[in-house]
């Protein structure tokens, strides 16, 4: 099993908020979490080629354009077997139950969430799976690891029922209830978070050897991750971090988080295989097991 997290540092328009695409090659098959530019589905098209798979899995972590605009290159190449997201409309009925709201329609829950989730609703028509069905895998060394149920549930309701803002945990409802996957390389578990908000990760964080920063690295909820972590000092964190010129992203962690062990995409591309949990060296910002 071995996880590529790609860069966009060399891309040719480097300055572009390309998001996030990572590749996991379980041996048989190759599975995308998120692909969030064009470039970013031009580089899985060609790991595809140099590695003889015909198409890929693809995981949507959640709505976002910075996480889902490549997905459409690799649909129009013909490179995608299947998409697994959440499907919220599969699950309407206990929506509307934990809303508890009888002014609320049925019809008009459903367009409010298809407002919210349009990237995913546009993908109506292609192969696609529920992140919540229990009796779902894609592979047996990949689990999906939230976000729990209930937090969803709570979430989407609190999130339909305010009429001044969508966010919630100090995220918009569609960052904070990203599709989490667990990857088991070799004996070490890895842990993708997409933009997930910290209370819907908390409870898991110190069962991972290596955890994705959720949000590109965003500080306020890598510092609370951290804390969480306080005295496992092995504990491998990744930042996809390809948000250009733009807004957001990991400065902030770069200034303050020297002596963690880091790798960070606005360096160079990650690859994450059972070596790097042999070969991790204290020190740097990002560690280089290239």
């Amino acid at each position: 099993m071995k996880i590529k997290v790609l860069s966009s540092k060399n891309y040719k328009n480097s300055d572009k908020n390309c998001g996030d695409c990572i590749i996991i090659d379980t041996g048989l098959k190759a599975i995308v979490y998120d692909c969030g530019c064009e470039e970013h589905a031009k580089e899985v098209v060609k790991y595809l080629q140099e590695h003889d798979y015909d198409k890929a899995d693809v995981i949507l972590s959640h709505n976002d354009a910075d996480h889902f605009d490549g997905l459409n290159y690799l649909i129009e190449q013909n490179k995608v077997s299947s998409i697994t997201t959440i499907l919220l409309l599969k699950h309407i009925d206990d929506i509307l139950d934990e809303l508890d709201d009888k002014r609320r329609t049925r019809e008009s829950i459903k367009k409010q969430i298809a407002d919210y989730f349009d990237n995913i609703y546009s993908l109506s028509g292609n192969n696609l799976n529920d992140s919540l069905d229990d009796d779902f895998t894609l592979d047996p060394c990949l689990n999906f690891a939230g976000p729990s149920y209930d937090y969803l549930l709570e979430a989407v309701a609190k999130a339909l029922d305010n009429t001044e803002t969508d966010n919630i945990d100090m995220e918009t409802i569609v960052n904070a209830i990203s599709v989490q996957v667990e990857i088991i390389v070799d004996n070490h578990k890895v842990l993708l978070t997409g933009d997930a908000s910290y209370a819907a990760i908390e409870d898991k964080i110190r069962e991972y050897d290596a955890i994705q920063l959720p949000h590109h690295g965003k500080y306020e909820q890598a510092k609370q991750i951290f804390e969480k972590n306080d005295g496992r000092e092995d504990v491998i964190y990744i930042v996809s971090d390809n948000t250009g010129n733009s807004n957001g992203g990991s400065d902030e962690l770069m200034k303050n988080e020297i002596g963690r062990k880091i790798k960070n995409t606005k360096i160079c591309e990650i690859n994450i295989d059972n070596n790097s949990f042999v070969n991790v060296r204290t020190g740097y910002y990002a560690i280089w097991d290239i």
